[in-house]
C-alpha cells in the first residue's frame, strides 16, 4: 500500500458547516445524521438556519446572494402592483450564458418573462500600486443579472443547477472586494507579495475546523521519508486535530505565554509543493531574482505567517508547538488570507490543466510545474504523444468549464449546434444507465427529449437496437457515465460504438467516477466530460469540469468545428489558478484512493448477506463458506466496479496507476452500499465519524444518503431502477488504512447490534 500521501480525521461537525472546515468557497456541507439529510430535504428550519455553504449548484453561496441582492437593489424595476410583483436576479457570468437563462424561462409552461442587465465591476477605490505590485485597481469583471418576478425564482433556480451556467463564489468574493462591500482582508486578494497577515476570524458554521497543520511526529525518525507525507499529515498524528481560534495563540517553549518569534525548526526543508523555486525571503539571494514568478510566488506567503497553535501536551501542564509543512501553509496562506493570486498565471494554469487532461503533460505523479516550466514544455508539446489512448490528442481539443454539469449541458449544446451546421435534424438522445439527476434533467429539457435506459446493460442493447431501427429522426447522441453513480454499472462501450459507427450518431461519456488514470473511455466516445471539482481537484474547494473531444472519432471535424465558433472560456481565473495547483499530485492521490475504497469493499463483500446478487453484480466465488454468523449481517449489496459488470469495466482499465501496490486494482475510490432496513442503514451512516456531505472524490473520505439527497422527491422511480433509499454512498479518502477500517468496522458493528435488538424487541424491520 503507497503511503506517500495522507490527511487526518476530520473535526467534529455539527449540521450545516463547511466540509471542509474552515474553507471559504468549500464544495460540501456537513450533514452528519440521517434525519439532517431528510429534513433539509423537507426544508426544516432547524437545518436551512445552520447551512453556511452547500453544494454550489444546490445551494447559492452567501457571498453570491449578498452581490444578486446589490444586483436587485441597482437595477431591479419597481413592482407594477401591489400583490407582490417583485423582481430578483440569478447571476450569470457572460451575455450569452444570460440570453440561454432567459430562452429556458421563456420556454417554460406557462413562458416566464426575464430581462438581462450587464453589470461591470470594478474597484470604488483602488489600491495604491508599488514597484512589485502592478495596478490591480483597474481591473474589472463584467457579469450579467437575468431578473424575472420574484415568484419564479424557482423556475430560474432550475437553470443554475441543471446548467452550472451560474458564477462561482469567487466571481461573487472578488466583486464584492471591488464593490467595496467586504474587505480584501476578508478574501482571496490579488497582491505580489503579502502584507503581514492577522489572525484567522472563525465565522459561524466554522468553529472547532482543522487548520490542517501537520503533528510533532512528522518530524521523528520514524516519518522523514517524504515531503508530500508531511504535506498531508501521517499515521503518527492522525488524530490530532488543531482548533479554531478568533487570536492567535502565544507561543512559548515553556507555555508561559511570552511571545516569541522562533520558526517551527525544519521548515525550510519542506518545500517540495512550493509552487515556485524562489529564494526565501531575507536571504542572500532573494533580490537578485527578477522574474515574475519570484515576486508573485505563493510560497513567499509561507514566511509572512503568524506562529503556529500551540497544543496541549496530554497531561494538560504543557504546550508543544505544532511543525507545519511548507505546503500546507502555502494553502493555508491561500484559503485563508487569500494573498498572492497573480492572475497573469491564470492562462498558463488553464493550460497546463488542459495538457494533464490531454495526457500530454510529461509529469511523474506529484510533481511540481511552475507556470515558467509549463510554458517551456510547450515547445517539446509536438513530441510528445497523450497517454489518453489517443495519441494524436492535444491540449487543442480540450476545453474548460466552471463545473462538470456545465461540461455535460454544454456537450449536449455542442452536439446539437453541429448536426445543425450540418442541416441535419436534430432527434433525441439516449440516456444509457441509471445517471446523476441533472444530467437526464438537461437531455429531458434541453432540445428534442431523449430516451431513458435506465439501466445500462449489455441486455439493453436489443432494445436500443430496436429504438434505432424505428427512430423516424436519427438519434442524436448517447449519454453515458462510465461508471455510473450511484449504482457503479459500466456500459458495454465497445458495443455501442459499433452501433454509433452503424447508424451515426455521438457517444458522450462522463468518466468522473473512474477518472482518465484509471480506466481509458476516449477510444470509443466522441465526447468525453469530467468534473474536475472531484477527485482532479480533491480539496473541495473549487468547481471546474472538461470536455474532450476524440481527434479519431469519425464526427471530429464537425464537433471541433462547432466547438472552436460556439466556446466562451467563462471559467474564472481565480478557480483556475487553484484548480491547476490542486490538480498535481492527483495521479498518486488516485493510486491511493483505489486501494481504500478496495481494502474497505472487499471487506464489507466478507460480511455480505446471503442472498442472490443486484442486478450486474457478480455472485461470490463458487464453494465460498457462509460465515457463522452470516445471520447478523446487515450489509445486501455492495456496489464497486470490482464486482458490478467488471468485465466492462476493465475492458477498459488501464494498468493501475504508477505507485499502487501490484495487489491494487484500478477500481476508483467511489462505492455503494445497501442495507437490510432503513435501521442498519441509518444506524451505519449516524456512526460513521468521516465528513458526510454532498460532493465526492475528495481527499477526504466523504459520505451521504445519496437516495435521499439526490432522488428524495422520486423515491419511488428510483427504486424502479434499483437504487434504494437506504443507499450509502462512499468516496474513500487518503486516511490510514488502519483507520479507516476502524471507522466502518465500528458503524458495521453498530448497524448489526441495532437490528439484532430491534429483532429482539419483536420489531418488523422494512
Amino acid at each position: 500500500m503507497p503511503s506517500m500521501l495522507r490527511v487526518q480525521a476530520p473535526p467534529p461537525s455539527n449540521v450545516g458547516d463547511l466540509v471542509p472546515a474552515l474553507t471559504p468557497h468549500a464544495v460540501s456541507v456537513a450533514l452528519p445524521k440521517w434525519q439532517d439529510n431528510v429534513d433539509y430535504e423537507e426544508g426544516a428550519e432547524r437545518i436551512t438556519k445552520a447551512m453556511t455553504s452547500g453544494y454550489p449548484r444546490f445551494f447559492i453561496h452567501h457571498q453570491i446572494q449578498q452581490l444578486a441582492d446589490l444586483a436587485t437593489s441597482r437595477f431591479s424595476r419597481e413592482p407594477q402592483s401591489d400583490d407582490g410583483d417583485k423582481e430578483a436576479c440569478i447571476l450569470l457570468p457572460t451575455e450569452t450564458t444570460a440570453k440561454s437563462c432567459s430562452a429556458f424561462l421563456s420556454s417554460r409552461s406557462p413562458p416566464v418573462d426575464s430581462r438581462i442587465v450587464s453589470w461591470a465591476i470594478e474597484a470604488t477605490t483602488p489600491p495604491p500600486a508599488t514597484a512589485a505590485d502592478p495596478p490591480v485597481g483597474k481591473r474589472v469583471i463584467t457579469i450579467w443579472a437575468c431578473f424575472f418576478r420574484a415568484a419564479d425564482f424557482s423556475a430560474a433556480k432550475q437553470y443554475w443547477q441543471h446548467t452550472g451556467e451560474g458564477i462561482s463564489s469567487r466571481v461573487a468574493e472578488r466583486c464584492l472586494v471591488l464593490l467595496g462591500e467586504i474587505e480584501a482582508s476578508d478574501a482571496t486578494t490579488v497582491a505580489s507579495v503579502a502584507p503581514a497577515v492577522a489572525p484567522p476570524t472563525i465565522g459561524e458554521g466554522q468553529t472547532d475546523a482543522t487548520h490542517f497543520f501537520v503533528p510533532e511526529a512528522a518530524s521523528s525518525a520514524n516519518h522523514k521519508g517524504s515531503a508530500a507525507a508531511a504535506r498531508y499529515g501521517n499515521k503518527g498524528g492522525r488524530y490530532q486535530v488543531a482548533k479554531g481560534s478568533s487570536s492567535a495563540a502565544a507561543v512559548t517553549a515553556n507555555g508561559s505565554g511570552a511571545e516569541t518569534s522562533a520558526r517551527p525548526a525544519g521548515l525550510a526543508s519542506k518545500a517540495r509543493y512550493s509552487t515556485v523555486k524562489v529564494p526565501r525571503r531575507g536571504s542572500a539571494d532573494a533580490s537578485s531574482s527578477s522574474t515574475p514568478e519570484a515576486s508573485n510566488s505563493l510560497a513567499n506567503s509561507v514566511d509572512q505567517l503568524p506562529l503556529p497553535p500551540v497544543l496541549p501536551t496530554a497531561n494538560g501542564n504543557g504546550v508543544h508547538l505544532v511543525e507545519q509543512d511548507e505546503d500546507v501553509l502555502a494553502r493555508y496562506v491561500e484559503e485563508r488570507y487569500g494573498r498572492n493570486l497573480d492572475l497573469s498565471l491564470a492562462p498558463l494554469a488553464k493550460l497546463a490543466m488542459r495538457r494533464r487532461i490531454a495526457g500530454v503533460l510529461s509529469e511523474q505523479p506529484g510533481e511540481e510545474m511552475t507556470a515558467q516550466e509549463v510554458k517551456q514544455k510547450g515547445k517539446q508539446v509536438e513530441q510528445q504523444e497523450s497517454s489518453r489512448g489517443v495519441k494524436e490528442l492535444t491540449e487543442d481539443d480540450v476545453w474548460l468549464y466552471p463545473c462538470g454539469m456545465n461540461a455535460i449541458f454544454h456537450a449536449h449544446q455542442l452536439a446539437m449546434d453541429a448536426w445543425q451546421r450540418q442541416g441535419k435534424d436534430v432527434g433525441k438522445s439516449v440516456c444509457f444507465g441509471f445517471p446523476y439527476t441533472d444530467t437526464l434533467k438537461i437531455l429531458e429539457k434541453w432540445g428534442p427529449g431523449c430516451h431513458f435506459f435506465g439501466r445500462g446493460l449489455t441486455s439493453d442493447l436489443p432494445a436500443l437496437r430496436e429504438l434505432l431501427e424505428a427512430a423516424s429522426t436519427p438519434i442524436l447522441a448517447l449519454f453515458c457515465e462510465f461508471p455510473s453513480n450511484p449504482l457503479l454499472r459500466s456500459p458495454p462501450l465497445h458495443e455501442l460504438r459499433k452501433l454509433a459507427d452503424e447508424f451515426g450518431f455521438l457517444i458522450v461519456v462522463d468518466e468522473t467516477i473512474a477518472g482518465f488514470v484509471n480506466v481509458e473511455t476516449l477510444p470509443p466516445a466522441d465526447i468525453v466530460v469530467s468534473s474536475l471539482t472531484k477527485v482532479f481537484s480533491g480539496d473541495s474547494n473549487v468547481m471546474g469540469g472538461s470536455l474532450v473531444l476524440n481527434p479519431k472519432a469519425p464526427h471530429y471535424a464537425a464537433l471541433k468545428a462547432a466547438q472552436e465558433a460556439r466556446y466562451e472560456d467563462a471559467y474564472f481565473d481565480e478557480d483556475a489558478i487553484y484548480m491547476e495547483r490542486n490538480s498535481r499530485d492527483f495521479q498518486a492521490r488516485v493510486a491511493q484512493e483505489n486501494s481504500n475504497a478496495e481494502m474497505l469493499c472487499d471487506y464489507f463483500r466478507s460480511r455480505r448477506a446471503p442472498g442472490p446478487p443486484a442486478v450486474g453484480i457478480v455472485p461470490p466465488p463458487a464453494g465460498e463458506q457462509t460465515p457463522a454468523d452470516a445471520d447478523e449481517f446487515v450489509v445486501t449489496e455492495v456496489y464497486y466496479p470490482k464486482y458490478q459488470t467488471p468485465e466492462q469495466y476493465l475492458a477498459a482499465a488501464r494498468p493501475p496507476p504508477v505507485g499502487s501496490s501490484e495487489a491494487c486494482g484500478n477500481y476508483g475510490a467511489l462505492f455503494s452500499l445497501t442495507f437490510s432496513s432503513i435501521l442498519a442503514s441509518q444506524t451505519f451512516f449516524d456512526a460513521l465519524p468521516c465528513y458526510k456531505g454532498p460532493s465526492l472524490g475528495t481527499n477526504f473520505t466523504l459520505a451521504c444518503p445519496y437516495t435521499i439527497l439526490a432522488h428524495y422527491t422520486e423515491l419511488d422511480w428510483a427504486l424502479e431502477w434499483g437504487v434504494e433509499k437506504g443507499l450509502v454512498r462512499i468516496s474513500a479518502g487518503l486516511e490510514e488504512p488502519e483507520l479507516l477500517k476502524e471507522w466502518f468496522g465500528n458503524a458495521l458493528e453498530a448497524a448489526e447490534r441495532a437490528v439484532r435488538e430491534a429483532k429482539g424487541r419483536g420489531e418488523n424491520l422494512v
